[in-house]
């Protein structure tokens, strides 16, 4: 019986994989025959070129459309990278990076649901979901939102007291302020079951504050690399966002 189900789970992986890959090709024919432009990916790659020229980062103006740098300095810091490929290859890269992320998206999300969730299960699951609009949008543009998702859906999915748990918000929190609100979540959950006693609460707070030394870690490091960009994020632009 054993081995009757070993072999009917390693046949349902494959299947899987091969209908989410059909999917991801379709989507990707979907997508060039729109003519995407990515243009908030452009706009990445023009601030990882603005910070390695030393230029002024906040006074950037990117692309056809003028499109101004909005987020913390932090995020510039990691898209230098992307000046090292050309465009062609930096779309094609970013679409490839994004629907794995998008299943890693679906596993995750999968597991706040059932702790033990199965590849197969996420693999159906995000050969449909890559049709919904937030997807397309997201991949259309070239965005981060699926990274930051991952990152904070990374935290949540830890066990209570795990020793990470609160970096991946942390992080992305220091890519693009909303989830921020993930650690004033975690805050609220714990300060809230340490009044009303119902439940452990210090793994909330520990949660919490390992995501905002996380923040502050990255933005310090941004601040000491990118010093005059950081004093203006944080003085100025942060309230003009």
């Amino acid at each position: 019986m054993t081995v009757l189900v070993l072999s009917r789970t390693r046949r349902r992986v494959p299947a899987a994989l091969g209908v989410c890959l059909l999917s991801f090709v379709g989507f990707w024919i979907a997508q060039r025959a729109a003519h995407v432009s990515m243009i908030d990916l452009l706009v990445y790659r023009a601030e990882g070129a603005t910070v390695r020229e030393g230029g002024n980062l906040y006074a950037l103006r990117a692309t056809h459309a003028r499109l101004p740098t909005t987020y913390p300095p932090f995020a510039a810091l990691l898209f230098t990278p992307l000046t090292l490929l050309d465009v062609p290859t930096l779309r094609a890269a970013a679409t490839v990076a994004n629907l794995a992320l998008l299943v890693a998206f679906v596993h995750l999300s999968l597991r706040l649901v059932r702790r033990h969730a199965r590849v197969e299960h996420a693999l159906w699951v995000a050969a449909g979901a890559v049709w919904c609009e937030p997807v397309w949008t997201t991949l259309r543009y070239g965005q981060v939102n699926l990274l930051l998702a991952v990152l904070v859906l990374w935290d949540l999915t830890r066990q209570p007291g795990h020793r990470w748990a609160g970096v991946g918000i942390g992080v992305a929190a220091a890519i693009k302020l909303t989830p921020a609100l993930f650690a004033v979540f975690l805050l609220g959950t714990g300060i809230a079951l340490a009044v009303t006693k119902r439940g452990p609460w210090r793994p909330w707070l520990r949660h919490a504050c390992v995501a905002a030394c996380a923040f502050v870690g990255a933005c310090a490091l941004a601040a000491a690399v990118l010093p005059r960009d950081s004093l203006r994020f944080w003085t100025r632009m942060v309230f003009e966002a």
